[in-house]
């Protein structure tokens, strides 16, 4: 069989007549993914059925992943049978690992799951991570009538990530550090599964008005047990270019002084330096896991502070849980789950706001 390439720039639908073949259904789901993103169509002929140089492919698919990651992600796939199927997610890995990426990821139905299909993935090297009860659509007690998270298989080009970690998606705009804190907490053994109440429970106690400071997280991580360092690259309050006006600005001046004396006052080591990923790599070779503070302009379309919880490190791929994925753009939890970026790209990332911050809170588990 042969399999053929084609890079999207615009529409998925426009990029190829191969499209054409694909059901509707299907299609509507990978429209959905963002000219930001980077995206390949991938079609396999049988040319002894439709003859050389045919153009009625027997299976098509769409990779796409975020910019400067080290992921493939495969959305469900349209094949014709088993064989043009495995042909073509055969050819995605063999790409995707030549081209440095330390994970392939396949977005599958649930249906799909315990099927004569699944069995021969997991037999072939792929494993099952946990679906998670939140994700993204937010799904479950919060809104039960929304459809259910797909499911997903995964294969690493070496070990992977040292251990598995919980998946939760934030479930609102701002509470990305709390829940960075409590998956940290949470594989730590000083905190059970993840909830929405313990999300806002830790972000009330973080907060600096909406989103929350290294401080803060801090503070509310070294209340529920952990062992805790800070490391900030200035003395000055921070994120104070999100604020609405000085009014505000005050305020956020005033609760990160209050948390900064509650950080001396219980102990909590805090190291005012710019944070080198040596400092990070002796953190998770350690055991500890780092909430890192980074920049999302670049693996996403727009400019925001976001914090994720970075667990393991292969070679010079950093695993993360990063609670945020864009649903209206093709994203699943399975983006977020263990989120592979070369050491490059979190070094750049890893740099936020007007001057730029550079911050990370190490969580470890008492001795």
């Amino acid at each position: 069989m042969r399999v053929e390439f084609r890079p999207v720039v615009g529409d998925v639908e426009a990029a190829s007549t191969w499209t054409q073949s694909v059901p509707s259904q299907l299609l509507d789901r990978w429209k959905t993914s963002h000219p930001h993103q980077v995206r390949t169509l991938i079609a396999v002929f049988d040319d002894a059925a439709v003859g050389a140089g045919g153009e009625s492919p027997v299976a098509v698919g769409l990779e796409v992943h975020r910019p400067t990651t080290a992921y493939a992600k495969l959305l469900p796939v349209f094949a014709r049978s088993a064989e043009a199927e495995a042909a073509l997610v055969r050819a995605v890995e063999e790409r995707a690992f030549a081209d440095g990426a330390a994970v392939v990821k396949r977005e599958v139905p649930r249906e799909v799951v315990g099927s004569e299909a699944w069995e021969q993935a997991l037999a072939a090297g792929y494993t099952a991570p946990r679906i998670p009860g939140t994700g993204a659509p937010v799904v479950g007690p919060l809104n039960a009538s929304a459809p259910l998270l797909p499911a997903a298989l995964v294969r690493y080009a070496g070990e992977g990530p040292r251990a598995r970690m919980p998946y939760y998606r934030q479930t609102t705009d701002f509470t990305c550090g709390p829940v960075s804190a409590h998956l940290a907490l949470t594989s730590l053994g000083l905190l059970p599964e993840p909830t929405r109440d313990e999300e806002l429970s830790l972000w009330r106690e973080a907060t600096t008005t909406e989103g929350c400071d290294p401080l803060g997280l801090a503070l509310a991580a070294h209340s529920r047990g952990a062992e805790v360092e800070v490391h900030l690259s200035t003395e000055d309050a921070v994120l104070l270019e999100l604020a609405a006006d000085e009014s505000n600005r005050n305020l956020r001046r005033f609760i990160q002084a209050g948390f900064r004396e509650r950080v001396a006052s219980e102990g909590i080591s805090l190291r005012t330096h710019a944070f080198t990923l040596g400092d990070l790599d002796a953190a998770l070779d350690s055991g500890a896991v780092a909430a890192v503070l980074i920049e999302e302009l670049g693996m996403h379309a727009e400019s925001c502070p976001h914090w994720i919880a970075v667990h393991s490190r292969e070679g010079d791929v950093y695993f993360a849980q990063d609670p945020w994925t864009d649903a209206d753009e093709s994203e699943s939890w399975l983006d977020g789950d263990s989120l592979a970026l070369p050491r490059a790209s979190l070094d750049r990332m890893a740099w936020y706001g007007r001057p730029a911050v550079r911050s990370m809170v190490v969580l470890r588990r008492p001795a």
